[in-house]
């Protein structure tokens, strides 16, 4: 059971058309799906950043957690409820879809309440949502499709409204298999290397202390950040050959450093 509204008349088109200068946040569309025990609120809005979908998931046995998904991820978000409509049990693969300068992650699972769709978001930026959802499939996977069927509205609502179509985002349902490697560009124009369920996100930056190179990794709920100077950036791709030239250690073979953790081949 789902229900939708839409904000029309001067307000609606000045949140299309940009007038006035937006301030704060503005809802230009709303669904909204009871499933089972749970409540998915499904929210189209802009701000000065741009547009995006907000999934706000309000249930009784996990307390209120959402995903921010800006809004060239609505093609690739379709796609994937599509995939895991066709799907049964928690056997399919798990697929990472990455989003500008976010990274979700899709899996199935199952618990005593039956089979489920886990969405879980990473990797930072503006704005950002809660950690993750876990979405029902119902009978015959009839939640999963009500979901899809509700990105399908929002995608006709901007084509009605006269926005411009909905893109493919890059990074369209990645393999997370360890040995699957891809190399894209985000939205933003900076490269995207896969790598597995790991992603690297290069950017190029200013600040008042000159350029530099912001290498960002995000694999799971962990992020790490590296900040290059760019006046030092052939030395480091040269110290990276170097350190790929020489015998590589087991991870117990530190030099007196310790272990490190969490780093898999």
């Amino acid at each position: 059971m789902h229900k939708w509204h839409d904000r029309c008349g001067i307000d609606r088109w000045e949140a299309l058309h940009g007038q006035p200068t937006l301030v704060g946040d503005q809802e230009l569309f709303s669904e909204v799906l009871k499933v089972q025990n749970k409540i998915f609120y499904l929210d189209l809005k802009q701000n000065g950043r741009g547009r995006y979908i907000k999934i706000a998931e309000k249930g009784k046995y996990r307390p209120k957690s959402s995903v921010v998904v800006p809004l060239s991820g609505l093609h690739s978000f379709m796609q994937l409820f599509e995939y895991y409509l066709k799907t049964d049990g928690s056997g399919p693969q798990a697929r990472d879809v990455v989003v500008e300068s976010k990274v979700f992650n899709f899996s199935c699972g199952e618990n005593d309440r039956g089979r489920y769709l886990r969405i879980f978001e990473s990797g930072g930026g503006y704005p950002a949502g809660g950690s993750s959802l876990m979405v029902p499939a119902g009978w015959a996977n009839a939640n999963i499709r009500a979901f899809r069927e509700s990105f399908e509205k929002i995608a006709n609502w901007l084509s009605q409204a006269g926005l411009p179509g909905v893109e493919m985002s890059s990074g369209l349902a990645l393999s997370s298999k360890p040995d699957s490697v891809t190399l894209d560009v985000s939205k933003e124009g900076g490269p995207v290397l896969s790598v597995g369920s790991k992603h690297f996100f290069f950017d190029a930056r200013m600040n008042d202390r000159g350029r530099y190179l912001k290498i960002k990794e995000v694999s799971g709920n962990m992020k790490t950040l590296l900040v290059v100077p760019a006046h030092a950036v052939i030395k480091f791709q040269e110290a990276i050959s170097l350190a790929m030239l020489a015998q590589p250690r087991p991870d117990g073979d530190m030099g007196g450093q310790g272990t490190t953790p969490g780093v898999q081949a």
